[in-house]
């Protein structure tokens, strides 16, 4: 029985990652570096941190956390500017609260970050617990936050669903002895089937409802 959803947020309820590239690219170029996306894609889920620690690194700089303060001042004046609510993110998590289950956004990013796009797109209220990336030892693609997740919960983590769309956020779901949906938002149904073979794979948000009554 699935008790609770566990979702990540960049690429799965906020179309975030070209304003995140946008920004950290900004970042990187005011500090001499040419980088580019490709620089970050093999990071993406894993934290700011690494995300801009393993793109500096390519250019030969080290990661500082100015870097992650100057990042989101940038980003969040993005945002201000977008619309980055997928079409039926908030409709999902509604639904999926709607059932009953308790729900958790764990993300890999900050608290700025977090706390940025849950504004943006005004689900701050409905999720159960708010895991953000600083608040676990090992960021994705270890299991930490999803555990942590789990026990804020109050749940076992058989009796979970994690909805990804990063491959190391589901390898970090399958380390924690939970149920995985991907969603192809970031990797395409090949890559991701290739790579890191999630149990399920979604093409919208929103099939993520029939998983759940799948699992059900």
């Amino acid at each position: 029985m699935i008790k609770a959803v566990l979702f990540d947020m960049d690429g799965v309820l906020v179309d975030s990652e070209e304003l995140t590239y946008e920004a950290a690219i900004a970042m990187l170029r005011e500090r001499g570096a040419d980088a580019c996306r490709e620089d970050f894609r093999p990071f993406i889920g894993a934290g700011d941190i690494a995300y801009l620690g393993g793109a500096a690194g390519v250019h030969g700089l080290e990661y500082d956390p100015s870097m992650s303060v100057v990042t989101y001042e940038k980003y969040e004046k993005l945002v201000s500017e977008h619309d980055i609510a997928y079409k039926n993110s908030a409709k999902t998590v509604r639904e999926l609260h709607g059932m009953g289950l308790k729900l958790a956004v764990c993300t890999s990013a900050d608290l700025v970050k977090m706390n940025i796009n849950l504004r943006a797109i005004g689900l701050a209220d409905v999720f159960d617990a708010l895991i953000n990336g600083r608040d676990i030892k090992n960021n994705k693609p270890a299991p930490d936050i999803y555990l942590k997740g789990a026990e804020t919960l109050g749940v076992l983590p058989s009796e979970c669903l994690v909805v990804e769309d990063a491959k190391n956020g589901i390898i970090a779901a399958k380390a924690a002895g939970m149920h995985n949906a991907a969603v192809t938002t970031t990797f395409t149904r090949e890559e991701l089937e290739n790579t890191v073979a999630p149990e399920f794979i979604c093409d919208d948000v929103a099939d993520v409802v029939s998983v759940v009554r799948a699992l059900r």
